[in-house]
């Protein structure tokens, strides 16, 4: 199970990143307005939090790419987490766009 975690673990903070800010967009809308400052700002400060988790993912996997293990299988695990940390990282970044530009 750890090893799944480890390879989907980019992609499970996306995921979390998105149920995050549909939260955060769906009660600023409840108590003010989506776009207002501070409903905009904690949504920016969470997919900030989620960029820097997924980078420090994406770093890790990377990292134990270069060092060699004679486990089975080692290379795909470690290719697949990089993969889906790097595709998570542009996700993460294309979705708080909006949050950037006010919309």
């Amino acid at each position: 199970m750890a090893r799944w975690a480890w390879m989907l673990g980019g992609l499970i903070v996306w995921a979390i990143h998105f149920l995050g800010v549909y939260i955060i967009a769906s009660l600023g809308d409840v108590v003010d307005r989506a776009d207002a400052l501070a409903w905009r700002m904690a949504g920016l400060a969470f997919s900030g939090l989620c960029v820097a988790v997924v980078a420090i993912l994406l770093f890790l996997s990377l990292r134990r790419l270069r060092q060699g293990e004679d486990e089975p299988n080692w290379r795909f695990r470690e290719q697949l987490a990089a993969l889906g940390a790097f595709v998570s990282l542009v996700s993460i970044v294309w979705q708080a766009l909006p949050t950037v530009i006010g919309y």
